[in-house]
């Protein structure tokens, strides 16, 4: 049986009313329904565009703030997406702190000189021959500041310190002479260097025994002058150290038996013991009056005598430095006043000098 096909505006019945289906409230022609699906997916499309968008704008400012390290403060952190068992994103490792390694203490129990907190020491030894160094009397430990190293340290077996520029005394003057000082004392990478403050004690200079130059003045001066004179000239006021060397003084004076000549020789104003003198008149060598000096037999009789009452002499006069005078073909040491000229102006006018000694 053949069919034929429906008109598009075929009528349908409503109510037994015959009504075109375009017109029908509950008829919808598919180009509307199209339409609409269309509106609601770019809708739905959009609202996710914006979510997505909102979700990504929320997560770079989130992973763009600084994150709180899992170390120690148990804070919050990311994950590292390279190595999901590794610090958070944004960390660092905590850097292996080095453990610093405990100073060793100083065993103050060796230390012999402990001149850390006061760098003033005291210390004995013998001079070397050009002034420069001091070789200690014994081997010691000395704990004390050192300059290049910037802190306290512990040297030991120092047994030598040099003398540094700075010190308030030369040593060349007590060269090879045995020396107690006080002065600063430090270390620059562990050499000892010491600045001289004061001169404790000195050996006395030793005088050479040998025979020199001499040169004969006769002159009405006072002892300190031809001291000075001396030195001016380029010598000292004599020094006699051995036997050999009185015997060749004195047979060069034959010619002046009636002079009473100046020696290098002098005491303390309140000391008993005579001692020759250097140029910056300070003791040198043994005492001249000792019973063991080899000038104990040249001394006259009665001498030192330290005053003279006699009948020459206007009062008392005090007698502490030496001569050389001629009594009865024999030429004595002896002490006298420092101003002969002066003292006994009738007796010794015109008849007082000295010797001058040169070592060139």
């Amino acid at each position: 049986m053949a069919f034929r096909k429906k008109e598009k505006n075929q009528n349908v019945g409503m109510g037994g009313r015959t009504v075109a289906l375009k017109d029908n409230p509950l008829y919808q022609a598919p180009r509307e329904n199209e339409k609409k699906e269309i509106i609601t997916a770019i809708v739905t499309v959009a609202v996710c565009i914006v979510i997505f968008a909102v979700i990504v704008s929320n997560f770079s400012m989130y992973s763009s703030e600084p994150s709180y390290s899992t170390y120690g403060t148990g804070g919050y952190s990311d994950p590292d997406p390279g190595d999901p068992t590794g610090p958070a994103i944004g960390t660092a490792e905590p850097e292996d702190e080095e453990e610093e390694e405990p100073e060793e203490e100083i065993d103050m129990s060796m230390v012999d000189i402990n001149a850390s907190l006061d760098s003033y020491v005291e210390l004995a030894g013998t001079v070397d021959e050009y002034g420069e160094c001091l070789q200690m009397e014994e081997i010691l430990n000395i704990y004390a500041w050192d300059e290049i190293q910037g802190e306290d340290v512990l040297v030991e077996n120092v047994d030598k310190v040099y003398i540094d520029d700075t010190s308030l005394y030369s040593m060349e003057e007590y060269a090879g002479r045995n020396v107690m000082v006080g002065g600063d004392l430090w270390f620059e990478s562990g050499t000892a260097y010491y600045r001289v403050t004061t001169i404790i004690s000195a050996e006395p200079e030793i005088d050479d025994p040998g025979i020199h130059r001499y040169q004969i003045v006769v002159d009405d001066c006072s002892w300190e002058e031809a001291l000075y004179r001396s030195q001016e000239q380029g010598g000292y006021l004599a020094r006699i150290s051995s036997a050999e060397e009185y015997q060749y003084i004195t047979n060069m004076l034959n010619d002046y038996t009636n002079i009473h000549f100046y020696l290098g020789g002098r005491r303390d104003d309140t000391g008993s013991d005579y001692y020759w003198v250097n140029k910056e008149n300070e003791f040198m060598g043994e005492c001249l009056n000792s019973s063991d000096s080899f000038c104990m037999p040249y001394w006259y009789s009665g001498e030192p005598s330290y005053n003279d009452t006699g009948s020459e002499a206007t009062g008392m006069i005090t007698e502490d430095v030496m001569n050389l005078f001629y009594v009865s073909g024999t030429w004595y040491l002896n002490d006298s006043s420092g101003n002969l000229a002066q003292d006994y102006p009738e007796l010794l006018s015109g008849k007082v000098g000295y010797i001058i000694e040169f070592e060139e």
